[in-house]
């Protein structure tokens, strides 16, 4: 593991350092590597090497930051993210075990794409400034604070059915290790990500007037800042969760499947905000054509099955594009074993598994 530098990409090279780091990056810049692409043959001349570095940056380069908090009572996620020719906000909350068993829990949602980077702005860091969202209905701000150890989140939306949904959540794991490395993808392209799941959350949520306290202790929430230069087909499952295990222990994880082919991967859990790298991930639905299936998590120290709470669904079809996102809110239980050998075992943590297919 290296300590975390200034940038990924040094000014004398064309690709991004592979490797994890012991903290965020103050200056992921991975847009300054090059890939292949229509317009890579213009790179090196002069006046059409700005267009193709600006086609590259703005348009081949996605980014976002996705976060989640969860009490006893509520499971909430948000985004701000950016493909380039498009921008993608979302807010949505689910409430959890209701006191009426019969009564389905429920789900209040916004989700908006605007074109290009109208009313978005994402930083090119998680260390520092904030990431925004602006357009009718819904209003979103990521504020990084202690150099991405730390987020002051805000949120206002007005859901498709008229109901108010008011975020005003703190995110703080600064004693905490973090995960932070860039790996390769298929075809000369990179991806970087800053990710930490074992954040405690304070605030409050309130839906339709309706008011959920975050409390110390009680809360916890995820974070995923990724940039990457995407494959033009990317296909992936992903599991984020935070809880408390039986034993009174934190516990995070972060799964993916398929795992990019590096010898340093996203796959981590948190135990009581210490990180231990994961292999062996297998993520599999057992009716995949059913987005209320339940999942299955495995690794080489993870056995967990999910039970389903919500879903929700995004979809964008355009000519040389669709886009299409499942989240299943759901419950995890099973056991995490640690790498002293201890078994934690999990009984419904609530987290997310997300379903991803997109052409851009």
């Amino acid at each position: 593991m290296l300590a975390a530098m200034a940038d990924l990409v040094s000014p004398d090279d064309k690709a991004p350092r592979i490797a994890a780091f012991d903290g965020p990056l103050t200056a992921p810049n991975l847009e300054d590597a090059h890939i292949a692409h229509l317009l890579a043959p213009l790179a090196n001349l002069p006046v059409l090497g700005r267009v193709e570095s600006a086609y590259r940056q703005k348009l081949r380069l996605k980014s976002w930051q996705y976060m989640t908090a969860v009490s006893d009572q509520l499971f909430v996620a948000f985004v701000v993210g950016t493909a380039g020719f498009a921008s993608n906000g979302f807010i949505y909350a689910a409430e959890l075990f209701p006191a009426e068993p019969a009564r389905p829990p429920r789900l209040y949602k916004k989700f908006a794409i605007t074109p290009l980077s109208v009313g978005t702005i994402i930083q090119p860091t998680s260390t520092a400034g904030t990431h925004s969202f602006h357009t009718k209905g819904l209003e979103i701000s990521l504020q990084s604070r202690e150099g991405g150890r730390a987020f002051a989140t805000r949120v206002d939306a007005m859901s498709a059915a008229g109901e108010r949904i008011e975020a005003r959540l703190d995110f703080e794991a600064k004693g905490h290790d973090h995960l932070a490395n860039c790996v390769p993808l298929p075809g000369g392209r990179w991806s970087y990500t800053h990710k930490q799941m074992a954040f405690g959350v304070t605030g409050t949520v309130t839906l339709d007037g309706k008011t959920f306290d975050f409390t110390p202790g009680a809360a916890f929430g995820t974070m995923d800042f990724t940039k990457q230069f995407a494959l033009r087909h990317a296909v992936w499952k992903w599991v984020a969760l935070c809880g408390k295990s039986r034993q009174g222990a934190i516990v995070g994880l972060n799964l993916v499947d398929p795992t990019p082919d590096a010898p340093i991967s996203e796959n981590a859990a948190w135990i009581d905000g210490r990180l231990e790298p994961l292999a062996d991930v297998h993520l599999a639905i057992d009716a995949p054509g059913n987005i209320d299936s339940p999942w299955t998590v495995e690794a080489e120290s993870v056995d967990l099955r999910s039970t389903p709470i919500a879903h929700v669904e995004q979809k964008l079809a355009l000519p040389l594009v669709s886009h299409r996102l499942r989240h299943v809110v759901s419950s995890f239980s099973g056991h995490v074993r640690t790498k002293k050998g201890q078994i934690l075992d999990l009984d419904r943590i609530v987290g997310i598994a997300e379903d991803n297919d997109t052409w851009w």
